[in-house]
């Protein structure tokens, strides 16, 4: 570019004739480069971003939003912000939205109902692209009628109303804690308490009649005092542990159903002096952040952020572009990986 045609570019404002002007190309070619939404040459692509640079041209957003119907926003509703393993999916749906140009917005419902639809109706306003929702699960028929209007894939929870269309992305929860108790099983436990979410949950639910199945099939009778029902966050494991433990007769081993639940329930341990395995085994269905670095390293079913974020972000992405896909689903499958903290208390005798 030119000293004269730099003095006049930086004079006003920078346009993207200015860019195509600068690279040698057409107006609807720098249009492509910017929305990667045509196939444009490596080679022709190189000089139209050197062009945008030179030129310190910022794309104007707001007509881009108006002229395409989009404000390249995606918005992510979740239940508990404070949860790392949420955030990591976060961050994972950010890598992939960010390849085409745009941009997530998180918010946290604290599983409470009326805050979900509060942020859904806020993002409805705004006219966003689509909408990434772990559910409450209250809400079942309001977002199958919203799933009309605007794309949605869901993260975890299911909607079970037969109207919603969109996505669903989960990790097998059932059988991921039916391996963890029956591990347990195998390791001389009956006794063996569960620290849940609520059941208003799909996720809970999965969960559940993975524990209660593994009872089931090896024929120890399931004792309804060692099921604890709270809402996943780290302050209802503590409180699950603290209620399990003050039975007269506690159990000898606890699976805590995500990993926000084990760090409460092994805070609560921790605090009163019990170890893990030697007073108590723990298994998790999820992997607490950093649990490399501790001294207990739960055997647990991990779920795998990334590629689930990831997932979620493709997912979306392409309802985005064509709102008339059939509902589909991609469920990651479980497989338990050994810890040391659970301890053989006597031996299982299988059913027979």
């Amino acid at each position: 570019m030119s000293a004269q045609n730099k003095k006049n570019v930086s004079t006003s404002r920078v346009t993207i004739k200015d860019v195509a002007r600068n690279a040698g190309v057409s107006v609807a070619t720098v249009s492509r480069v910017i929305n990667k939404n045509y196939y444009v040459s490596p080679e022709v692509s190189e000089r139209v971003n050197r062009a945008i640079l030179e030129c310190g041209y910022r794309p104007d957003s707001v007509a881009r939003s108006l002229k395409n119907n989009t404000t390249y926003l995606i918005g992510f509703i979740v239940s508990d912000i404070s949860n790392s393993h949420l955030m990591s999916i976060a961050r994972a749906i950010e890598n992939v939205i960010r390849e085409s140009n745009y941009n997530l917005l998180v918010c946290s419902t604290e599983n409470d109902p009326s805050l979900e639809k509060k942020y859904i109706e806020a993002f409805l306003s705004r006219r966003i692209s689509g909408i990434i929702l772990h559910s409450t699960g209250l809400l079942d028929s309001y977002v199958a009628e919203i799933s009309r209007k605007i794309p949605i894939t869901l993260v975890y929870r299911r909607v079970k109303d037969p109207g919603f269309r969109g996505d669903f992305v989960d990790t097998h929860g059932k059988r991921g804690v039916f391996l963890l108790t029956r591990h347990l099983i195998e390791e001389g436990h009956a006794r063996i308490g569960a620290i849940n979410g609520s059941l208003q949950f799909s996720t809970a639910q999965d969960r559940d009649q993975g524990f209660r199945e593994a009872f089931r099939v090896s024929g120890i009778p399931i004792q309804e005092e060692l099921f604890y029902y709270g809402d996943f966050t780290e302050a209802s494991g503590y409180q699950g542990a603290e209620t399990l433990f003050s039975l007269s007769h506690p159990p000898t081993a606890l699976v805590c159903m995500n990993n926000a639940v084990a760090y409460g329930a092994l805070k609560y341990l921790f605090r009163k002096g019990l170890r893990v395995p030697e007073d108590i085994s723990v298994v998790n269905y999820g992997e607490i952040e950093y649990a490399e670095t501790m001294k207990v390293l739960l055997t647990r079913v991990p779920q795998d952020p990334w590629n689930l974020g990831h997932k979620a972000g493709e997912l979306i992405l392409s309802r985005i572009h064509d709102p008339t896909l059939p509902n589909r689903e991609v469920i990651f499958d479980a497989e338990m990986i050994l810890g040391n903290s659970t301890k053989r208390i006597g031996t299982y005798h299988p059913k027979r």
